[in-house]
């Protein structure tokens, strides 16, 4: 079983909701136009067996409650359609209406009881807002209670000023903030607070990997423990950083991820086959590729 914890879906009707229509940008997505036909064949011709989508930075953090939680609502009914339409290839991150807590916290009831709902998507920062915001403790509380896998994924700095033009936004700034979310989390005491929630970082965790050893030794020991506690994407293409990833993390915690659309055919097909130069033994490989993420799942 192969899973990509790590792809996208698009419905059209909700990027005109939302006022995103744009995406995804045909400039990084070159898989972009595909049907969904086209995207399963490409999934049979690479081995992928599952996919679970999710909304990428196109949240639905509209700042009037009742639209967000409208937006939220049609994309989580889009997502399930599909997987009921093609059982067992897809699954999907379910959105919620933050940083609307009430409405976030109905539609987390709405969508526990839906089979096809294997976690939540948060962008890695809300409306301006951080994950660290007490503000969002209610919503951490009830995924909590529910046993929840909450998938982070950046929204887009375009506006921060060292990050704005020349694409730095994307090209860098995500894993930075991967690296500031996950971080903010663990600081602020979450993973600890609410230990039923299991997150997942994508792109490897940003720079975590690399930067470990100056985390602990400017913060705490404990603090190392809670990025450890959670679970990061291999969306990577770097055999060098996944070794430093296992290294850091542990294979078990590591769970392959595409970013589809966000390749061509050819970089998708990489993105499992450079595992294989990974240095893992067999039973990690297969744990990476799928194992882990379905242990992952159905704990929840």
């Amino acid at each position: 079983m192969v899973i990509d914890v790590h792809a996208h879906y698009y419905p059209k009707q909700y990027l005109e909701y939302i006022g995103r229509p744009e995406l995804p940008p045909a400039a990084s997505a070159a898989l972009g136009g595909q049907t969904i036909d086209e995207r399963l064949a490409l999934l049979d011709q690479t081995g992928v067996d599952t996919q679970v989508l999710s909304a990428s930075q196109a949240q639905p953090y509209l700042p009037e409650a009742r639209r967000a939680a409208e937006a939220a609502t049609m994309l989580n009914e889009r997502y399930e359609e599909l997987c009921e339409e093609h059982p067992r290839r897809f699954l999907s991150f379910a959105a919620l209406p933050l940083p609307h807590v009430d409405e976030s916290l109905a539609e987390i009831a709405r969508i526990t009881s839906i089979f096809s709902v294997v976690g939540v998507t948060i962008g890695c920062s809300v409306a301006g807002r951080q994950l660290d915001d007490p503000v969002f403790d209610p919503v951490y509380e009830e995924l909590d209670r529910v046993g929840a896998v909450v998938f982070l994924h950046p929204v887009g700095q375009e506006s921060t000023p060292w990050l704005a033009d020349r694409n730095l936004a994307w090209l860098v700034g995500a894993p930075f903030e991967d690296t500031v979310a996950a971080l903010r989390l663990v600081l602020a005491d979450v993973p600890q607070r609410y230990p039923d929630i299991r997150f997942i970082i994508p792109h490897l965790g940003g720079t975590l990997p690399f930067l470990i050893s100056r985390i602990t030794r400017k913060s705490s020991d404990e603090v190392a423990l809670g990025l450890k506690s959670m679970y990061y994407d291999t969306v990577s293409g770097s055999p060098d950083a996944v070794k430093c990833a296992c290294h850091v993390f542990g294979p078990s915690h590591l769970l392959f991820g595409t970013d589809y659309p966000y390749c061509d055919e050819r970089e998708f097909a990489r993105h499992l086959d450079y595992l294989d130069e990974c240095d893992l033994d067999a039973p990690s490989l297969e744990g990476v590729r799928g194992t882990n993420a379905a242990t992952l799942f159905s704990n929840a």
